[in-house]
């Protein structure tokens, strides 16, 4: 096939198809089309650079559409080159308008990026629902289209395509698997949520702007599997609450959880569904990042010690994990240099590891002493961009004279019977919000079933009333298809049937009619409307029974040269039987009628012989002869 002459974008894709179409290699195709659009040779190879997108289109079912490519056959979703500074959505949306015709209105999503064969690009492959499958109009790029199910492509499918309608398919586990796993990109749209990749928390060493510290989480405490069990569940809010989670901060924020939960690295993740249309909305437009806000109740949890001149809190267990803040900046956020956060100090980490244990040994030797001073400090629980209540300072080097130590329990006594107090107090509000928590809940779980109920009943109704109908449908159908066949009854009724057609009816009769006298019976005379081959085929099943080789067919889909072979044998199956000793009938003589070659009808006489001799026999006379009796000599 030439090339075409021009430099426009459709002449080089026409030509590229063209060369590769025959046999030339990837790179060499694109070569020969810029210099036959005279272009150079670094147009050429830039061009290979360039990065691609494309669209797969889902209907229900779910159904894929794909297209089959002119140049190797294979079939793939639409897609190609991005020009100039082409985002790769704007890329995939124009693609589609000229290799399909349309790019229909809705959103899509990028749910993989591989990297192109033998080049230096990526191909972003966008996933897109629309409400029912469409008609493409295709190019000169494609040859054939169809919308197939994913277990159903049809062959020669372009690898990367086959293996993204895999990823996509399956349950939303599945789907965040796969995310984890970093097989689909996040998010990822599915059903009426949002599967977010979202980070719960990070380890090592934070800096807390607000409160001029550093944090220390050790990850032999947080990237642990029992941590990560703790996470299921765990609520997404839409910027932290104000102090730790109730019921109507919960109701003001929360736009999902954390339904799979794993660990990646120095991090814990996991996978969120987001049910917020608005907060999805969000955080698809911008950069996204996570604050997790944890409770530390128990003694010793928290520490701060002195590093290096820097002020730094060691952070243990925590005793409840309260919530994870979707916000503009986080405390544990690894990627660029977000405000108020910096995570590069590697050294930092290195010089905390190497203080934990001295720190440690240094808690446990004081601990009896300290037992009431940490009891009596503030839970620490962190807030939006971090901010956390240190526990008071502990110094490994602290004074062990008795009347320090004498001092710092009388203190201690009187700062915990104060917390006893407001412990009490807590408690009982607690208990109050418990209370009336339950009762909201009893209510709404008395609504629950009430509303379930009726759905049930109308559910019933409606399963109900479509099996009438579909009853009521089917006796329409079965109806109106007799009705039909009436009607067609009725037509050949009212059509006389030809001289030619009355002539064959006669005919079938004489020739069966010979057979059934040989068994002692005679056939029906023809239906009104009834047509010689379907008059033939009744005669013949009646008789069909005494041929061995035919008794078992069905003679209603026969027709022609095929009825006329087997109607004969039949025939001559029935008179062989009834010629047979054992269904003869003695003192009897039975014609059987047949034409000859010159259409001569020839009568034939089958049985008992005598019944014709008989009439030429002479009658035999019996005499008896008496002797008279003349008495004894």
């Amino acid at each position: 096939m030439p090339l075409e002459q021009g430099s426009s974008r459709e002449a080089i894709s026409h030509n590229i198809a063209t060369e590769r179409a025959a046999g030339k290699p990837e790179k060499q195709a694109i070569a020969i089309a810029y210099s036959e659009a005279g272009k150079s040779r670094q147009d050429a190879e830039e061009s290979t650079q360039i990065n691609c997108a494309g669209v797969l289109f889902r209907a229900p079912g779910p159904l894929y559409l794909l297209v089959r490519r002119s140049d190797t056959g294979e079939w793939e979703q639409p897609g190609g080159h991005a020009e100039g500074d082409e985002t790769p959505e704007a890329a995939a949306v124009r693609e589609c308008e000229e290799e399909i015709g349309v790019c229909p209105d809705g959103i899509r999503w990028p749910v993989r990026r591989n990297p192109i064969p033998d080049g230096s690009g990526e191909y972003t492959c966008f996933l897109q629902d629309v409400p029912e499958p469409f008609e493409p109009k295709l190019n000169h790029e494609h040859t054939a289209w169809q919308w197939a199910a994913a277990d159903a492509l049809p062959e020669n499918m372009l690898v990367p395509v086959a293996r993204t309608i895999e990823l996509v398919t399956g349950n939303e586990l599945d789907i965040a698997k796969r995310m984890a796993a970093g097989y689909l990109l996040s998010p990822q749209k599915y059903e009426g949520a949002w599967l977010f990749d979202l980070r719960i928390t990070g380890t090592g060493t934070s800096y807390r702007k607000a409160l001029d510290e550093y944090a220390y989480r050790p990850p032999e405490t947080f990237l642990t599997e029992e941590f990560r069990e703790r996470c299921y569940g765990l609520p997404v809010l839409f910027l932290h609450s104000k102090g730790a989670l109730n019921t109507q901060e919960y109701r003001d924020r929360n736009i999902g959880s954390i339904f799979f939960p794993y660990i990646a690295g120095d991090e814990v993740r996991g996978v969120a569904k987001i049910f917020d249309s608005d907060g999805a909305q969000l955080m698809l437009t911008s950069h996204e990042s996570t604050s997790p806000a944890v409770i530390f109740r128990d003694a010793g949890s928290t520490e701060t010690v002195e590093i290096d001149g820097k002020t730094v809190l060691i952070e243990g267990k925590p005793s409840f994990l309260d919530h994870l803040a979707v916000c503009p900046v986080g405390v544990w956020d690894k990627g660029g240099e977000p405000s108020g956060i910096n995570n590069g100090d590697s050294q930092m980490d290195e010089n905390v590891q190497e203080q934990v244990p001295a720190w440690a040994d240094a808690l446990g030797k004081r601990f009896d002493e300290a037992y009431s001073t940490l009891n009596a400090r503030m839970d620490a629980i962190e807030q939006k961009g971090g901010e956390t209540m240190p526990a008071a300072e502990l110094r490994p080097d602290a004074s062990g004279h008795e009347a320090a130590a004498a001092a710092d329990l009388a203190a201690a006594e009187a700062a915990g019977a104060a917390e006893e107090t407001a412990e009490a107090k807590a408690a009982r509000e607690l208990k109050e919000r418990q209370d009336a928590e339950q009762a909201r809940l009893d209510s709404e779980e008395a609504e629950r079933t009430e509303k379930e109920r009726k759905e049930k009943e109308e559910k019933e109704r409606m399963d109900a009333q479509v099996r009438a109908d579909a009853q009521l449908r089917g006796e329409n159908a079965e109806m109106k298809k007799q009705i039909e066949a009436m009607n067609a009854q009725i037509k050949a009724l009212a059509t006389p049937p030809s001289a030619s057609d009355r002539d064959q009816l006669s005919a079938a009769q004489a020739r069966w009619d010979s057979v059934a006298q040989m068994l002692g019976d005679s056939v029906p005379a023809p239906l009104h409307f009834e047509t010689p081959i379907a008059y033939r085929k009744r005669l013949a099943e009646k008789f069909q029974k005494h041929s061995d080789k035919f008794k078992g067919i069905r003679l209603d889909s026969l027709d022609g040269a095929v009825f006329d072979t087997i109607e004969d044998q039949i025939r001559q199956d029935a008179q062989a039987y009834a010629k047979s000793p054992s269904v003869m009938p003695a003192g009897r003589l039975l014609p059987t009628i047949r034409m000859d070659s010159a259409g001569r009808q020839i009568t034939e006489y089958h049985g008992d012989m005598d019944v014709w001799l008989n009439h030429f026999k002479h009658h035999g006379v019996v005499a008896k002869v008496l002797r008279q009796n003349h008495g004894a000599r």
